[in-house]
C-alpha cells in the first residue's frame, strides 16, 4: 500500500511539471499579443489561463469544472471592461445583453461587426479548450513534438514581420521545448517497464540532466565559429511580397510606410515617404489636424488607458481666456476618391464645434481623447466628406505665463503618468532646462526650444527601435538624437510630465500643401499622407489644452503673440550673426591695416632687402587671406547676403530680391535648380534636405506676386522669419 501511495505521489509531480512546462510553451503565445494586435490587459488573460490549467490539472467531474471555468470567464471579462463593485447583476445584464446582439451578428455573416467583449469571450473559450488538449497531449499522449513546432514557427513569424523582438522567446522556448520533450521520451521508456522502486527524486535528476546536456549544447553552439551569409537574406523579398515593405526602400528593420495608424504601442524604425493625397480642405489658412490624443506613456510607445466618455458640445464664449482668444471658423473636408485610407473619425483643426454630412452619419467626441467617432446604425462609418466648424485659437503669452490654479484629480491622474522604470537622467536633464525659468509657459518652451538644438537631427530612415527592456525617449535623448516627430513629441511629453506638467500626444496632420485659391477667397490644401504628424499640448489652468511643435524644421500652425519687451529667438541668432559678421569684419580690417602699413613702411625704406622682406610679408599674407576665403567661402557668402537684407525694412520690391538672392546662394552652396524643374518642387527638394516648409511657403509667396500680380508691400514683413531661418538652417 505504502509503494502504491509512493507511486501514485511520484506520477502526480511528474504530471504536474509536465503540464507546467506546456503552460510556458503557451505562454509564448500570449506574451506577444500586445505588440501584435490591440489586445489590452494580456495579465488578465494569462491569469484566467493559469486558473483553466489549474482546474483542468484536477481532474473535476464536468458538472463543477464547466461553472467553475464559466465562473472565471465572466470574472475575466468584468475585469477587462467593468468598473466598480463585483458583486452586482448590473454588469452580467450587459454581458448577456452582448451575447445576444453578437449571437445575431453571427447568425447573419457579420463577423465584421463582432465587438470587442464577445471577441475576447471567443478567445478565453480557446484558451480553455487548449488547456484541456495541452493536458491530453502532454499527461496522456506523451506527445508535444506538433505544438513545439507550431510555437516555434508561430515566434519566428511574428518576429519577422512586426515589431516584435522574440529574441528571448526563442530561448525560452528551445529551453523548455526540449526539455519536456526529452522528460516525455524518457517517461514513455520508464512505462513500457516495470520497476519494484523508483527513486523519489528521479523526475527532478532527469531534468537537471537534460538541463545540463541542453545548456551546454547551447553554449557550444554560441561558441562555435560561424561562416557568413552565403545568399541574400530572403526575409526583405518576403516582407514585399505580402505588401509589408517596400523593396526598395532603405532603412532595415522597422522600416514601414508613413501615414496615420491606430497602433502606437511601439515607436521607433525609420519610414517608406508617401505623398498619395488623402482628403482636401478649404480653409482661410493652413491648419494642424487633429486624430486623437493619447494619455499612456509605456517606455515604448503610447496606448489609450481614459474611460470613454462623451464630450459636452463646446460654446465659443465659454472657450475664451486671458492666454487665449477663439474664432469661429468653417470648412469642408473631402476625402481623395482613390485613396484606399479611410478613418470612422473626423480630422479637423482647433476646436470642433459642429459637425454635418450629407450621410447624416452619428457624432461621437470622446472628452479625454477628442476623437471624433463616426456611426451609423450602430456601426463605424467611413465619411467621404464632411462640413465642420471650429473655434481656432490665438494665445497670449502674458497670459499663459500668469496662468495659475488647481486641476482636477483626473487631469493629474492620466496627463501625469510615466512608467516606473523611466531613467532618472530624463527628469534631471528636464530639471537642468527649466531650473532659470518662473513659470509653467516659460519652463515648456525651454524645453520645446531645446529640440532645435544643433544636437538633434531630423531623420526618417536611418531611426532604430528600442532593444528590448530600453526606454523609447532615453534612447532618443541620450543616444541616438535623430528621429522624427514620433521622438520629439513622445520626449517633450515624457520630461513635461517628469517636472509634474500634465502634457499629453496628439496625432494626425499638418496643414499639407496650398493647392489653389478658391472664389471666395479660401485656400484650398491638399494633405496627403506624408503630411502624417504627432506634437504636444500641455495644460494650463483656467485656458485649456495648449499646442506646442518640437519636432526640428516644423512650425506650429497656431499664432502666440509676443509681449512688446520680450525677445526671442529670431532675435539671439540675430544678434549671433552680427557677432560673426563683426569677427569677419575685424579679420579683414587687421589684414588691410597690415597691408596699409606695410605699403607706407616700403615706401619709406630704400634699401633692397628691406623691401624685399616687406613684399614677402605682404604675399604671406595675401596667401592666408585666399586660404580663408577658399575654406569659408560659403560661410561667408551665406553672411553676406544675411546682412543685405536682415535690416531692410518693408517696401515694395525686398521680397522679391531676397528670395532671388537665395535662389543664388543655394545654388553656389551646391543646391543649384534642376532643369525643367518648377520652382514648387525644387522647392520641395530643398525643404526634404533641411527640413521644415520654409522654402515651400517663400516659393508660394513668390509665385502669388509673380503671377498674380500681387502687392509685395507686406510680404517681407510676414516671410522674413522663413527666410532667416533657412539660411539658419543652410549655416548649420
Amino acid at each position: 500500500m505504502k509503494l502504491i501511495m509512493q507511486k501514485k505521489q511520484i506520477d502526480t509531480s511528474r504530471d504536474l511539471l509536465l503540464y507546467m512546462m506546456s503552460f510556458i510553451l503557451l505562454l509564448e503565445w500570449l506574451w506577444p499579443l500586445p505588440h501584435i494586435t490591440n489586445t489590452g490587459f494580456i495579465h488578465i488573460f494569462i491569469m484566467i489561463t493559469a486558473i483553466y490549467f489549474v482546474v483542468t490539472f484536477l481532474q473535476l467531474p464536468v458538472y463543477v469544472s464547466l461553472p467553475v471555468k464559466m465562473i472565471v470567464t465572466a470574472y475575466g471579462l468584468f475585469l477587462v471592461f467593468f468598473e466598480g463593485p463585483l458583486f452586482t447583476t448590473e454588469w452580467i445584464k450587459l454581458i448577456l445583453a452582448d451575447f445576444w446582439l453578437n449571437g445575431g451578428y453571427m447568425i447573419s455573416g457579420q463577423w465584421y461587426a463582432l465587438t470587442d467583449l464577445f471577441r475576447s469571450f471567443l478567445f478565453f473559450l480557446l484558451l480553455s479548450i487548449m488547456s484541456y488538449l495541452l493536458f491530453y497531449w502532454t499527461i496522456y499522449a506523451r506527445r508535444v513534438l506538433f505544438f513545439l513546432i507550431f510555437t516555434v514557427v508561430y515566434i519566428t513569424v511574428i518576429d519577422t514581420f512586426t515589431l516584435y523582438d522574440a529574441t528571448y522567446a526563442i530561448i525560452r522556448a528551445f529551453i523548455v521545448g526540449f526539455l519536456l520533450l526529452g522528460l516525455l521520451a524518457i517517461y514513455r521508456m520508464m512505462e513500457k517497464e516495470t520497476f519494484n522502486h523508483v527513486p523519489s527524486f528521479l523526475p527532478l535528476k532527469i531534468g537537471l540532466l537534460l538541463v545540463a546536456l541542453i545548456t551546454s549544447a547551447s553554449i557550444l553552439g554560441f561558441l562555435s565559429p560561424k561562416p557568413e551569409p552565403q545568399w541574400d537574406d530572403p526575409i526583405p523579398y518576403v516582407r514585399a511580397a505580402v505588401g509589408l515593405e517596400d523593396p526598395s526602400a532603405e532603412g532595415g528593420d522597422g522600416t514601414q510606410r508613413i501615414g496615420y495608424g491606430d497602433n502606437d504601442e511601439q515607436l521607433g524604425g525609420g519610414f517608406v515617404q508617401d505623398d498619395s493625397p488623402l482628403f482636401y480642405a478649404a480653409l482661410e489658412e493652413g491648419q494642424y489636424w487633429r486624430g486623437e490624443t493619447k494619455d499612456f506613456y509605456t517606455g515604448r510607445g503610447w496606448e489609450t488607458t481614459t474611460p470613454e466618455q462623451p464630450a459636452e458640445e463646446p460654446v465659443l464664449e465659454d472657450l475664451q481666456s486671458e492666454g487665449a482668444t477663439f474664432f469661429k471658423r468653417d470648412t469642408e473636408v473631402f476625402f481623395n476618391g482613390e485613396t484606399d485610407r479611410r478613418y470612422p473619425h473626423l480630422f479637423y483643426p482647433g476646436t470642433l464645434l459642429t459637425y454635418s454630412s450629407v450621410s447624416d452619419a452619428e457624432l461621437l467626441k470622446d472628452q479625454y481623447t477628442e476623437r471624433a467617432a463616426t456611426f451609423r446604425n450602430g456601426s463605424p462609418v467611413d465619411l467621404s466628406n464632411y462640413l465642420i466648424e471650429y473655434a481656432h485659437p490665438e494665445y497670449d503669452i502674458e497670459g499663459l505665463r500668469n496662468a495659475g490654479g488647481n486641476i482636477s484629480d483626473d487631469l493629474e491622474y492620466y496627463y501625469t503618468q510615466l512608467p516606473e522604470d523611466l531613467p532618472d537622467r530624463v527628469r534631471e536633464l528636464a530639471l537642468e532646462l527649466t531650473e532659470d525659468q518662473t513659470n509653467q509657459y516659460d519652463r515648456t518652451k525651454a524645453i520645446e526650444q531645446y529640440f532645435q538644438s544643433p544636437e538633434f537631427t531630423y531623420e526618417t530612415e536611418d531611426v532604430p527601435v528600442p532593444d528590448e527592456g530600453q526606454d523609447y525617449v532615453d534612447q532618443f535623448l541620450f543616444e541616438t538624437q535623430r528621429g522624427y516627430c514620433d521622438n520629439f513629441s513622445t520626449s517633450m511629453v515624457v520630461m513635461l510630465r517628469s517636472i509634474d506638467i500634465p502634457a499629453r500626444w496628439v496625432k494626425g496632420f499638418t496643414q499639407g500643401e496650398m493647392v489653389d485659391t478658391l472664389d471666395d477667397g479660401l485656400q484650398l490644401y491638399e494633405v496627403t499622407n506624408g503630411n502624417a504628424h504627432s506634437w504636444v499640448e500641455v495644460y494650463f489652468p483656467e485656458v485649456g489644452w495648449v499646442p506646442f511643435e518640437p519636432t526640428r524644421g516644423f512650425d506650429s500652425a497656431y499664432e502666440f503673440n509676443e509681449p512688446e519687451v520680450e525677445g526671442n529667438e529670431e532675435t539671439d541668432q540675430a544678434e549671433e550673426n552680427e557677432r560673426e559678421e563683426q569677427d569677419i569684419e575685424d579679420v579683414f580690417a587687421e589684414l588691410e591695416d597690415a597691408e596699409e602699413s606695410e605699403a607706407a613702411s616700403s615706401a619709406n625704406e630704400t634699401e633692397g632687402p628691406n623691401v624685399s622682406s616687406n613684399a614677402l610679408l605682404a604675399i604671406f599674407f595675401l596667401l592666408i587671406l585666399a586660404i580663408v576665403i577658399l575654406i569659408y567661402h560659403k560661410k561667408l557668402a551665406r553672411i553676406l547676403v544675411l546682412a543685405q537684407f536682415k535690416h531692410k525694412s518693408n517696401h515694395q520690391g525686398v521680397f522679391e530680391k531676397a528670395y532671388r538672392r537665395l535662389l543664388w546662394l543655394l545654388g553656389y552652396i551646391g543646391y543649384k535648380r534642376q532643369d525643367g524643374e518648377t520652382l514648387r518642387e525644387y522647392a520641395k527638394r530643398i525643404d526634404a534636405s533641411f527640413g521644415g516648409d520654409d522654402m515651400l511657403r517663400l516659393t508660394e509667396e513668390y509665385e502669388r506676386i509673380y503671377y498674380g500680380r500681387k502687392k509685395s508691400s507686406e510680404s517681407w514683413e510676414h516671410y522674413k522669419k522663413h527666410w532667416i531661418r533657412l539660411l539658419q538652417q543652410i549655416n548649420s
